[in-house]
């Protein structure tokens, strides 16, 4: 999504893009956070974007990609169909209440216009409303985060962690967007499911407990199940024919680069350990030691030189309440590496 180029369209231009239709039918879930967020810094343009969605909605783009000629001759069609003889399309003086009706008006015109492209059952079953905008809550390295939503769901965010959600769910459906790791404890209710989008995967329950890692930088997608059930899939839509489920103590393993999915236990201190306070390694190497260790004590790890680690090096062990200090001490042992510990910054040499 190339968001510069949004900024002076109009709703006809929106109508031709490639990237607003993909969004409109869903094809990516990642694709609403990312329209949602330009939204809310181009508050601007939310006006054109609702006519585009009105308009979508009404010529039942689902079904039909139209070519530039057919798009610019119903928005013509639309526009000639008002009763009123003055072009009021963007008079600011305008209330809101009039520029609706005339929209309202204008996308029924256009509805008759088009019934012989489209039935008019295409056209009811193609309406929908404006995805609700989504908060945002960060959270730093070094930090974890807390937040119960007004469904009753409780999700512990792990540090390095971003989660969006909207303030209010719409009622049949209950989704949020994960990058990073986080415990969800999901509310129960069988007429809502649940559902977490990653950049990879969606996971889907009506109530339960359970844990997903999803950080960029790895190369595995986790998601382990505490309590209840879980349904688990990768690609475009989550209601994929690969869905996985897990119960009570399995855990799925997505390798992004096969595209692949395992099924398997987990150690509970290695994928849960984290909410309770504790620092867990399981067979770690030094490149996954630095990357937690920067995440978990929120400081800049610089290597200078070369560190000595052999290849085969592993490090396991639970930590809890120790210091950066005390687990480096444990990893230099002999005497692989030096090291110097500032405020933010550790200096590996």
């Amino acid at each position: 999504m190339e968001k510069q180029r949004y900024v002076h369209f109009r709703a006809s231009d929106f109508l031709l893009d490639d990237d607003f239709l993909a969004w409109m039918r869903g094809d990516s879930p990642q694709s609403n956070r990312e329209w949602q967020e330009w939204l809310s810094d181009n508050p601007g343009q939310r006006a054109e974007v609702e006519k585009a969605q009105e308009l979508y909605a009404a010529l039942s783009f689902k079904e039909n990609k139209l070519d530039s000629d057919t798009v610019q001759q119903e928005w013509e069609k639309v526009k000639a169909a008002s009763l009123e003889q003055d072009d009021a399309w963007d008079t600011e003086e305008e209330s809101a209440g009039k520029r609706i009706g005339r929209l309202l008006f204008r996308v029924a015109a256009a509805v008759i216009l088009l019934s012989g492209l489209w039935a008019g059952k295409q056209y009811w079953t193609s309406l929908s409303t404006p995805t609700p905008s989504l908060a945002r809550k960060e959270v730093a390295n070094g930090q974890q985060l807390t937040i119960k939503l007004m469904d009753g769901s409780v999700i512990k965010l792990n540090a390095g962690s971003t989660l969006s959600y909207p303030e209010k769910f719409p009622g049949d459906r209950r989704e949020v967007y994960l990058e990073g790791e986080a415990f969800f404890e999901v509310a129960s209710n069988p007429k809502a499911p649940f559902i977490i989008h990653t950049d990879e995967l969606h996971i889907k329950v009506l109530g339960t407990k359970f844990a997903v890692e999803s950080y960029p930088e790895n190369q595995d997608v986790r998601v382990a199940v505490v309590e209840g059930k879980v349904g688990v899939s990768n690609g475009a839509d989550e209601a994929a024919q690969n869905e996985i489920y897990l119960v009570r103590d399995e855990m799925v393993t997505f390798e992004k680069q096969k595209k692949a999915m395992t099924v398997s236990t987990y150690n509970k201190y290695e994928l849960l350990g984290w909410k309770d306070g504790v620092l867990h390694f399981e067979k770690a190497d030094f490149a996954e030691i630095v990357r937690r260790l920067e995440r978990w004590y929120g400081v800049k790890i610089r290597i200078e030189g070369e560190v000595k680690m052999s290849p085969d090096w592993r490090l396991s062990g639970k930590f809890e309440n120790r210091s950066i200090d005390y687990i480096l001490e444990i990893c230099r042992y002999p005497n692989r590496f030096s090291f110097v510990v500032t405020d933010r910054e550790v200096i590996i040499k």
